[in-house]
């Protein structure tokens, strides 16, 4: 639920900030906020969301919500070492970025490597305490077969 409305806050501010990027083309009116690259993200369109995440990236260079978005469509098209590049990546921006060290963790399982995903778990635990990702990743050490 936290994240839900967090996203929804997000979506809502991000027309007043103003935080979009042009999009490659010079001159064109076509912008793509990172918001945009999230509503690609939860449709399950991953090649676009990962398409709009560098383009946002062309002018957003250190993002960390862009890679995170990138790595996670990356996980979810079985490109786990592209994905673990883009979470690093995220990771190297914001070593407290709460979404990344769940998917990261999230990726290890997949992968087979529960100790590396309960150092994200406890990473989790100290950044944000008991919050829903610290939940969700912790739920997913607790049962591997049910997936990363």
């Amino acid at each position: 639920m936290q994240r839900k409305v967090i996203a929804l806050v997000f979506a809502l501010l991000l027309p007043i900030c103003g935080n979009t990027a042009t999009a490659a083309g010079g001159g064109s009116d076509t912008s793509v906020s990172i918001g945009d690259v999230k509503r690609y993200v939860d449709r399950g369109k991953y090649d676009r969301a990962i398409a709009k995440a560098k383009t946002y990236l062309e002018t957003n260079s250190r993002s960390a919500d862009a890679y995170n978005y990138i790595g996670y469509s990356l996980r979810q098209l079985g490109k786990y070492a592209e994905a673990k590049k883009a979470y690093d990546t995220a990771l190297s921006i914001d070593p407290n970025h709460v979404g990344a060290h769940e998917y990261v963790g999230e990726l290890h399982i997949k992968l087979g490597n529960l100790e590396k995903a309960k150092q994200h778990l406890a990473d989790l635990t100290r950044i944000c305490g008991n919050c829903e990702e610290q939940q969700m990743l912790a739920k997913k050490i607790a049962n591997p077969k049910a997936g990363g």
